[in-house]
């Protein structure tokens, strides 16, 4: 016949076929799609970018949110201020942006939130690297501002730093955009 085990062995006790556990056999591979890690090696330009509030960054932002993303009833599923924070990430992934963030509640965002930010921050970031890549000139500035940074302010691990120059201008910054685009918003819908 085959190599078929036996059915009364599959119920016997100490066969094979019964403990799955025994030393020859190999653990299976984890189920559903592997955890995505993108390494963000212009970070630093980006933070820079932030701080000088480009407008290219906001495009970026907002193609990420509409491309991978996507809206509910015309409303969008995360907030356009913690892309433009997760896009700061030197590593995006779901695991880096979870303990980052909140939701409107005050209480941590789902996984789900966190992988739909994690996805825009993908698509933005191809966006950034294509405009910087077709200009080289903001590039370099970008990266002189970021030197002066460093050698005024001495090194820091990127980890430490809180997304930019100055947590709370940032901060001010990303509040300013994110009213200014809902008032915008509120202002066309009204016209």
């Amino acid at each position: 016949m085959h190599n078929a085990i036996p059915f009364a062995l599959h119920l016997t006790p100490g066969t094979i076929a019964a403990n799955q556990d025994s030393a020859d056999s190999k653990p299976k591979a984890k189920r559903g799609p592997k955890p995505k890690v993108t390494h963000n090696p212009i970070a630093h330009l980006i933070r820079m970018a932030v701080a000088d509030n480009m407008s290219f960054v906001d495009d970026a932002v907002m193609a990420g949110l509409y491309i991978a993303v996507g809206d509910s009833s015309g409303k969008l599923n995360v907030r356009p201020r913690h892309l433009r924070e997760v896009i700061c990430l030197d590593i995006i992934s779901t695991a880096e942006i979870l303990p980052r963030f909140l939701s409107s509640t005050a209480e941590p965002i789902s996984e789900r939130t966190a992988q739909y930010l994690a996805a825009g921050a993908r698509v933005a970031l191809g966006g950034i690297e294509r405009y910087l890549h077709q200009h080289p000139l903001l590039k370099t500035r970008l990266q002189a501002q970021w030197d002066t940074q460093q050698r005024d302010h001495g090194e820091c691990d990127h980890r430490d730093w809180d997304f930019a120059l100055d947590s709370s201008l940032v901060s001010s910054l990303l509040t300013d955009w994110d009213d200014s685009y809902w008032e915008e918003g509120e202002e066309g819908d009204a016209a």
